[in-house]
């Protein structure tokens, strides 16, 4: 049987995953939120070089500083296991290597933020335990 399609109707939703376009901007559009975040939070980071403690858990108290810093903690780690499963994916040959990576990226990610956000709501609510 002839086929009728054109090239282009042949690829068109033919990726390799069927979702390579979501991956991609989702890494961009965290990558665009990162840079003002970054800009922010490092320099509110240098402002407090040489306070005293009290004084920074203080300025780290305030709700709009929780609620950016849990921003930046929760889009940057998205965003970095994002680009760790593009590498793995495409650097990683062995089908058993490349899924227990990409797990263990995953998992590894999930905690490390997790327990960022338990110390920034920790501090942001006064626990200094």
């Amino acid at each position: 049987m002839p086929d009728f399609k054109t090239p282009i109707g042949r690829v068109r939703g033919k990726g390799s995953a069927k979702d390579g376009t979501d991956t991609f901007w989702h890494q961009r559009l965290t990558a665009i939120a990162l840079l003002p975040l970054a800009v922010i939070f490092t320099g509110l980071m240098i402002s407090l070089v040489g306070a005293d403690y009290a004084s920074a858990t203080q300025v780290m108290r305030s709700p709009l500083v929780g609620v950016g810093m849990l921003m930046f903690l929760l889009i940057g780690f998205y965003h970095m296991s994002i680009g760790l499963a593009h590498v793995i994916e495409d650097y990683v040959h062995g089908e058993l290597g490349k899924i227990a990576l990409l797990i263990a990226v995953k998992l590894g990610c999930l905690g490390l933020a997790l327990a960022c956000v338990l110390s920034v709501l920790k501090l942001s609510f006064g626990s200094a335990a």
